[in-house]
């Protein structure tokens, strides 16, 4: 089987290490960014210093030259993994096989750019590594292999998206030998929302909201991709990047969601929410940098003062 792999790296080099070793990998397109991503040339080299044709695809090129190039390298399979470009509809068909979609998400109900994302925030249970067809539209092909994957309570995106590579290379045997036989795709419902990108609100805390489960589970979903979930204090922005639960003893009453009820050097910092229950927040990134709850002692955060969902609630300073 010659394969052609189409992804942004690092994200699909685990698979790409595989189809290599396993003598599949015939080329591998990579994204280019309009943005600096760090090390990618240093990925391109290193696909190219292994003998692989490269071929490095943006929004200009897919809709030109990129059909001339895949016809003349004629894969029999296409796979495609965490690549943000629409691909034309008339390129869909030169390899044997099509194009296949590695989605990290349940299909119908989690289509989107990143369905990690919405699957902890939404407290989910269980996510899935969908492999599907791929058609004119977004996350909408024929799905040909769906591996459940547990989501255990306090997991982040990191950590999901790591066990899912892992599991991911296990199921390439399976996914060659069942996209020769038709009948093993099966169409997706048409009537399902899509997901977009989370915007900056949807990535913010919302104490006055929020329980604490919910607030967890949006920290979680936000490590690493989006550098934790955003807080204010005293008007600056902060991201909270690790918390857990602690009890709420009876003694805390009138109290706000968001406040401070207790920060000490040894012990950590504590934050009552909604649903009276506290977090531990364990890790946090501000101008002062990544650091532990217990260290922001030091920097004069106190007792009783309060993160907010917004920075017009409190006066500007500088933590």
């Amino acid at each position: 089987m010659k394969i052609t792999l189409i992804g942004s790296f690092p994200s699909c080099f685990t698979l790409c290490k595989y189809l290599s070793k396993h003598n599949y990998l015939d080329a591998v397109c990579v994204q280019k960014h309009n943005t600096f991503v760090p090390d990618q040339d240093f990925w391109t080299q290193s696909i190219k210093d292994k003998g692989f044709e490269t071929y490095t695809i943006d929004s200009n090129s897919i809709k030109s030259e990129f059909k001339g190039w895949l016809q003349g390298r004629s894969p029999d399979l296409v796979i495609v993994y965490g690549f943000s470009l629409k691909i034309p509809e008339e390129i869909l068909s030169i390899p044997k096989y099509g194009f296949l979609n590695i989605h990290f998400g349940k299909l119908p109900e989690n289509r989107g750019p990143d369905p990690l994302f919405w699957s902890i925030k939404n407290g989910e249970k269980e996510t899935a590594i969908t492999i599907h067809q791929m058609d004119e539209n977004w996350d909408t092909g024929k799905i040909l292999l769906v591996e459940p994957i547990p989501i255990i309570q306090g997991e982040t995106g990191g950590m999901i998206n790591s066990k899912m590579n892992f599991i991911l290379v296990q199921l390439i045997e399976k996914t060659l030998s069942l996209i020769q036989e038709p009948v093993n795709y099966r169409v997706q419902p048409t009537k399902n929302r899509y997901n977009k990108r989370p915007s900056d609100i949807e990535t913010t805390i919302n104490w006055e909201e929020q329980t604490a489960d919910e607030i967890e589970n949006l920290i979680n979903a936000c490590n690493p991709k989006y550098g934790g979930a955003t807080t204010y204090y005293q008007g600056s922005p902060i991201k909270i990047i690790e918390v857990s639960p602690a009890d709420c003893p009876d003694t805390l009453i009138d109290k706000s969601p968001g406040e401070i009820v207790h920060i000490h050097p040894q012990e950590g910092l504590f934050v009552y929410c909604k649903d009276k229950k506290l977090l531990r927040v364990n890790i946090m990134h501000s101008d002062a940098g990544v650091l532990t709850g217990q260290k922001y002692f030091y920097l004069g955060v106190q007792q009783n003062q309060h993160f907010t969902t917004n920075i017009k609630t409190e006066p500007l300073i500088t933590l």
